[in-house]
């Protein structure tokens, strides 16, 4: 019996193990596309909430406008979005969004993270 427990209890901590580091991304569930002067927007919406950025891994094309917008639905150290690469720091409130626009070049990796550095994502461009 408390073999069969130990069993239960390995496959479910490493079924939790496994869908905690699995990536949370791929091309965004919400990626709308607008066409302007013969160019492709993209607008991407990243939700920030006590547990971090949904999703963490957003691809989108390089070379094209990107429109990425923060949306707090909590109050955590995730309310506070650092950009380096772009140089660029947006703090949100609980309820508030933020947009942010650029253009990411082909194969270029875009990080943000909270001030803390606990809660990490990334604009991958392809």
């Amino acid at each position: 019996m408390k073999t069969n427990l130990r069993i239960a209890a390995l496959s479910l901590g490493g079924a939790l193990l496994t869908a905690a580091i699995a990536p949370q991304g791929a091309w965004a569930h919400n990626e709308k596309e607008h066409h302007k002067g013969g160019h492709k927007d993209q607008h991407v919406t990243v939700t920030v909430d006590g547990s971090g950025y949904h999703p963490a891994m957003v691809n989108v094309k390089g070379g094209q406008e990107v429109h990425l917008t923060f949306v707090s639905k909590g109050s955590s150290c995730a309310n506070g979005v650092r950009i380096p690469t772009l140089h660029k720091s947006i703090d949100l409130k609980q309820g508030q969004k933020k947009e942010i626009t650029f253009t990411p070049k082909k194969g270029q990796t875009i990080a943000f993270a909270c001030q803390m550095n606990m809660f990490k994502g990334k604009v991958m461009a392809k």
